[in-house]
């Protein structure tokens, strides 16, 4: 089929053009959603890839990317999900995380942080909890869990340090 695309306009001297999807407000009930997706493969094929990225950055910084949902006054905030789809040929699709390399004579490469949110209510507001878990293994065993330090190829490998945090006022370290 016919290729569509959008691109904004060059800028000779100055910044290029931005791109903007935005879906329609609801002045009285909920805003438009907005799809992105491609369209699923035909009897012999597969479905189309998706690239989500920032250009390449010849004297400066790239840009970066961000995946966030709004703020809700009297709701909850919506959720982020990251699913990798089911197949029924061989082993399940895997999903990486990787920070950034540095390639700076003295640079660190770019850290990998997961937390969980803040209860912030003024009485009984508790932080939410971080879960790590291997697989189920319907009919085998189940994935493994693996929490390793970093190789240092010339000197020292990285500690692993596990530990509760200390209490408040009125409690007790976990």
């Amino acid at each position: 089929g016919g290729a569509v695309s959008i691109s904004a306009g060059i800028g000779d001297t100055a910044r290029g053009g931005a791109v903007t999807v935005t879906s329609g407000v609801g002045t009285a009930t909920s805003s438009g959603g907005v799809t992105v997706a491609t369209a699923d493969g035909g009897s012999t094929g597969v479905s189309g890839a998706m690239l989500l990225k920032t250009g390449d950055a010849g004297n400066g910084n790239t840009g970066s990317y961000t995946v966030t949902t709004g703020a809700a006054t009297n709701g909850v905030a919506g959720g982020i999900n990251m699913t990798v789809g089911t197949g029924d040929t061989g082993t399940g699709g895997a999903m990486t995380l990787t920070a950034g390399e540095s390639t700076a004579a003295s640079g660190t490469g770019g850290a990998v942080t997961v937390t969980a949110g803040k209860g912030a209510g003024a009485t009984a507001g508790a932080g939410g909890a971080v879960s790590i878990s291997g697989g189920i293994g319907n009919n085998f065993t189940g994935g493994a869990v693996t929490v390793s330090s970093g190789v240092g190829t010339a000197t020292s490998s990285g500690a692993v340090l596990i530990e509760s945090s200390n209490a408040g006022n009125n409690g007790v370290s976990g």
